[in-house]
């Protein structure tokens, strides 16, 4: 190999991750017809209380729940007919009811790039979320599994901006590893747009993203971790979908001004890898 090609060799190793080629591995493009739901070979649907210990007030309904809050005439989740997922938050004037869906042994990635584009409503308490969980979670219990936040808003960001966090051993709930992005040039959750909310993933580093792979705005690695605090994502992960609302604590409260419903439209979700 001459000194050119070996130079040239050493650079390519060197490149960022969010540089690289990818190869779409599974998608879901959400492109059923309208009042249909995403396929149960791929998906989970959650049904019961969300996590009192994060201080969620919602029932997650199944798509064919008529239980409690959950009504199929009004669904918490569906297909809108124009290659769109919807997550719905309602409040029945009593109780809020809303959705949560994961690929948990359907679908799981180690390694490469994972991204959903996006778009939300606003609202005090509302807390809609993207997110990873270990595949070992049933095992291991949380956060030995690790979990990696790519997307979360709540009301106290403010409509411009959304974070992403990493949860494991010793750093997780309110010690977890994160950073918040402002969009630019006055861009929101809101603003009619879908943006990508994305994470490339490699051994020993994970960088976070928004709209550009190729400019990740947040990047963790184990010299992020408290000393002596185990790096846990090195394992197979799945995704999780949902939209949470809050009645104190990291997600705050809804009050007079949430309104009675709100929504999260998923335009797609992706799995890459080299």
């Amino acid at each position: 190999m001459t000194r050119v090609s070996a130079a040239l060799a050493f650079l390519l190793f060197l490149a960022p991750l969010s540089a690289q080629n990818w190869r779409l591995i599974w998608s879901d493009e959400f492109s059923g017809p309208a009042g249909s739901i995403p396929s149960a070979a791929d998906w989970n649907f959650v049904h019961g209380w969300g996590a009192k210990g994060n201080h969620e007030i919602q029932w997650y309904c199944e798509p064919t729940d008529d239980n409690g809050p959950c009504e199929t005439k009004d669904p918490n989740l569906y297909l809108d007919g124009d290659g769109h997922l919807v997550l719905m938050a309602i409040h029945n004037g009593q109780r809020w009811s809303s959705a949560r869906l994961n690929t948990m042994h359907k679908h799981s990635l180690l390694y490469g790039r994972v991204e959903a584009r996006l778009r939300m409503e606003p609202g005090a308490g509302f807390w809609p979320a993207f997110w990873l969980l270990g595949e070992d979670h049933d095992t291991v219990n949380w956060p030995n599994c690790g979990e990696q936040d790519i997307m979360e808003w709540v009301q106290k960001y403010g409509p411009g901006i959304t974070s992403s966090t990493i949860h494991g051993p010793g750093y997780s709930g309110a010690h977890g590893i994160g950073s918040q992005f402002a969009f630019p040039n006055g861009g929101r959750i809101d603003d009619g747009a879908f943006h990508t909310y994305g994470m490339t993933w490699s051994p020993n580093r994970m960088e976070f993203y928004r709209d550009d792979p190729s400019k990740p705005y947040f990047v963790v690695t184990p010299a992020n971790l408290p000393p002596g605090q185990k790096w846990v994502y090195d394992h197979p992960f799945y995704v999780i979908l949902n939209f949470a609302v809050g009645e104190a604590g990291f997600p705050g409260s809804t009050d007079e001004t949430t309104p009675h419903t709100g929504k999260m439209w998923v335009d797609y979700v992706r799995f890459y890898q080299q």
